[in-house]
């Protein structure tokens, strides 16, 4: 997988038209899930309701994957085997960190 690419796209799908969350929302939840690594629901939760984090989080797959669940091999991320936490590939991470750097302030935020 493209890591890179992948990362550009969801950068830019999120961004792309306005959505019930805004870019600034979603991308303060996906820079803080890559710098984490790892997220509890409660974490996640920090930027918003169970809700916005699914949506968030379905836009992101959407763009990196297609239509569909999140693959469970070789997906952006994944839930442990309990469940209970999420777990960012630490390429898609990486790569998105780098366009975050790449990127600037946005000008939403």
């Amino acid at each position: 997988m493209d890591w890179t690419a992948a990362a550009d796209r969801a950068r830019k799908h999120l961004g792309a038209r306005e959505r019930t969350f805004t870019e600034a929302q979603s991308l303060a939840l996906i820079d803080d899930f890559a710098e984490r690594g790892t997220a509890t629901a409660a974490e996640m939760q920090q930027h918003g309701s169970a809700d916005m984090v699914g949506t968030i989080l379905g836009h992101v797959t959407t763009a990196v994957h297609g239509g569909g669940s999140v693959p469970a091999a070789g997906g952006w991320y994944r839930k442990n085997a309990a469940g209970t936490v999420y777990v960012i590939d630490p390429g898609f991470a990486e790569a998105w960190k780098a366009g975050q750097i790449a990127a600037g302030p946005s000008s939403t935020a």
